[in-house]
């Protein structure tokens, strides 16, 4: 008698509420394929992309597809982030194939391959610091004593607007370089307070976003969070202006500091440029926005980047919930 033939268990962006049996892709072993992954197959008479969600064997007699490709080469969806969303298709009563479409940017959605990550920074290179004194005044010279020391590509969006055109110039000089940030080149603070005292961009820039010293309840209750121990929930109440933010950055600065990643959730988009300038100035660190006015690649990028553990900080709206943490140190809401 033959063996049982191993095949993938598949939920796919369609109104059933049901799994659909695939063969794998030609020159792939079922068991190679992981939960979690993403997988194009054909469905009727058009192409779709899904997720695999379990494995099995194929029932004797029954003639069954091969899928087409595995687009990644590692799982999108996986551990906490599958298993909530898996109860959330229970809760609601709605397909599993659907709701974990939903999670997913639409690009992934789509299918189309998984966008680079790679975070760059700029720094002079040996001429480029051998010429730094004589260099004339204005925007050339205040990028040339950033990039002194590796300066990533968001910190420069905040610290010099139009920094582009002058760097294309500065490298057509021979001046300056483009490499590849450290998987974590990212700097952190144990406190929000004082975190801005050796950051090149606050000695030269006026900072609009001053750092105030907690008074008496902001300090209680950002103690509070910080001692919390495992999963704990905090209501903080104020009024409008009353300084609730001061305390969630008190609180994601640790969160940095411990080595954990933080998100935020803003209820519009219209916050997100206000948000994003505020933490940027104060944690010293890329902050990473995700909302629906980003286009398809850059929601993409975003949601890979914290999935991969390279965004530290991201602030969104509520389709960001959805965002994969590997290392979830906070969530403020």
């Amino acid at each position: 008698m033959p063996a049982p033939t191993p095949v993938l268990r598949v939920a796919l962006p369609v109104p059933l509420s049901r799994l659909f049996d695939y063969l794998p892709p030609a020159g792939l072993e079922a068991a190679a394929i992981s939960i979690g992954q993403r997988l194009r197959v054909p469905f009727g008479s058009r192409e779709v992309c899904g997720v695999v969600v379990g494995h099995g064997h194929a029932e004797p007699g029954v003639e069954l597809r091969q899928a087409l490709a595995m687009p990644d080469p590692e799982p999108l969806l996986r551990g906490e982030l599958l298993a909530s969303l898996q109860w959330l298709a229970g809760y609601l009563h709605a397909p599993i194939g659907e709701v974990l479409a939903t999670a997913l940017p639409a690009a992934l959605r789509r299918g189309e391959p998984a966008p680079d990550t790679t975070v760059h920074g700029w720094r002079l290179n040996e001429a480029g610091r051998t010429a730094l004194p004589a260099m004339r005044a204005g925007k050339p010279k205040v990028l040339a004593t950033l990039l002194e020391t590796l300066h990533g590509e968001d910190g420069l969006d905040d610290a010099v607007p139009g920094w582009r055109a002058t760097l294309r110039n500065l490298r057509e000089c021979g001046l300056v370089e483009r490499v590849e940030m450290p998987k974590r080149g990212q700097r952190t603070f144990s406190s929000a307070r004082g975190a801005d005292a050796d950051r090149p961009d606050t000695k030269m820039f006026s900072d609009p976003f001053s750092v105030f010293p907690l008074n008496d309840e902001q300090r209680a209750a950002a103690d509070t969070i910080r001692a919390a121990n495992g999963f704990a929930a905090f209501l903080l109440d104020g009024v409008t202006g009353s300084g609730k933010t001061e305390v969630y950055l008190d609180a994601i600065a640790d969160c940095l500091a411990r080595g954990r990643q933080a998100l935020v959730l803003v209820p519009e988009i219209g916050l997100t440029p206000q948000a994003l300038a505020r933490f940027r100035k104060r944690l010293g660190v890329p902050v990473h926005a995700l909302h629906s006015g980003l286009n398809d690649n850059e929601r993409a990028r975003v949601w890979l980047a914290a999935a991969r553990g390279q965004a530290r900080v991201i602030v969104g709206t509520r389709s960001a919930v959805f965002v994969p943490l590997p290392e979830a140190g906070l969530i403020v809401v």
